[in-house]
């Protein structure tokens, strides 16, 4: 297929600087693709680097094109690619990391702690952070770092695999039984996504912590609901389990207090996993962690849950609609930017459209 020269994309000049404006198009190396973008949710990393909050990390440089959170169709397939399979008119769902393949982790399958991270030279990449992302026409990316989806899923449903995908990689490092209580502190995108997990893989009460309209949105979705303004969250958990606490808690929210929260509500012998990351180092009641043996786990994005996350989207074990709030063009960014920091119209998933509006 032939390429325009030219596409539009979100630049990201500096801090807080940022304008949508005509760039070349990429060309793909060896093993990678081409595609066009149909998909890009504004995912709650990208206000914090937008913000700055990572200086010289996300992003190594500017100017940059961020955005991860996307779904597009294969336009074109360098050598390698095609020879793997890649063809024209593929319909993908794309992830943010793409580990180098070499390293010690990459060989076990955490490409996610890949040792070359960073050093694009050895064949690491992450879309969106210090490589180039998806808020653009085209994206051009690893097939490492894509998955193949059928025809009956839509590319907004697909866009959503790369976060749908971290909230079941995070319920389960909880190790849940089903049945098991599941406690989630924090009910923003990823917190109601665990929900829809949970209750994919047959978990018992969910519990959800948080405010609002988005605790509101979890008790729709079937959560017993804690409004942490209103009620001490350990207490009201132990008042739900007898005083047993939570066998499986998924610490969403990523403050000092929530951390907290998730270590002295988690059950003796429970699993604290957590994808919320704290501005400060929170004090831990390390002493309650070692008699009662809490673990507590960290987890980043999403290694080898992608297929699985597609598969319960396709058997229908999972309903995104719900959450799916917002579109706009991409031209319209700063105004996606403002309802989804602010989250104005019970804003959840916003997403932008690079080639227009479908």
């Amino acid at each position: 297929m032939s390429l325009p020269q030219q596409m539009d994309a979100l630049v990201l000049k500096g801090v807080r600087d940022f304008e949508v404006k005509t760039v070349p198009v990429p060309s793909p190396d060896d093993d990678e693709v081409i595609c066009k973008v149909d998909t890009t949710y504004i995912c709650g990393t990208d206000p914090h680097i937008i913000a700055g909050d990572f200086p010289d990390f996300w992003p190594e440089e500017f100017p940059f094109i961020p955005g991860h959170e996307w779904s597009g169709t294969v336009v074109q397939a360098g050598p390698k690619a095609a020879s793997l399979g890649w063809s024209e008119d593929d319909r993908v769902a794309g992830i943010s990391h793409c580990g180098c393949g070499y390293c010690e982790m990459c060989m076990k399958g955490r490409y996610n702690i890949c040792l070359n991270y960073g050093h694009e030279e050895r064949g690491h990449r992450q879309y969106g952070h210090y490589t180039p992302g998806a808020y653009a026409q085209y994206m051009r990316t690893s097939v490492k770092s894509i998955f193949k989806i059928p025809d009956s899923m839509t590319l907004e449903q697909a866009a959503c695999v790369d976060p749908l995908s971290i909230a079941l990689y995070t319920v389960k490092r909880s190790r849940p039984e089903p049945g098991d209580d599941l406690l989630i502190i924090g009910t923003g995108p990823q917190g109601l996504m665990a929900i829809l997990c949970a209750k994919a893989l047959g978990l018992g009460r969910i519990i959800a912590a948080g405010s609002g309209e988005r605790l509101e949105k979890a008790k729709e979705l079937g959560a017993i609901t804690i409004d942490y303004k209103e009620n001490d969250v350990v207490e009201a958990v132990n008042e739900l389990t007898g005083g047993m606490g939570a066998p499986s808690v998924l610490e969403c929210a990523g403050t000092s207090t929530s951390i907290r929260q998730a270590c002295q509500a988690a059950a003796k012998g429970g699993v604290i996993s957590a994808i919320g990351i704290p501005h400060s180092e929170p004090e831990l009641p390390i002493k309650r962690m070692v008699l009662d043996e809490v673990e507590f786990v960290g987890n980043r994005a999403n290694p080898n849950t992608a297929e699985e996350t597609i598969n319960l989207l396709l058997n229908e074990r999972i309903d995104l609609t719900p959450l799916l709030t917002h579109r706009f063009p991409l031209k319209d960014y700063a105004t996606a930017l403002e309802i989804y920091e602010g989250r104005k119209g019970g804003a959840i998933k916003v997403a932008t459209k690079p080639n227009g509006m479908n």
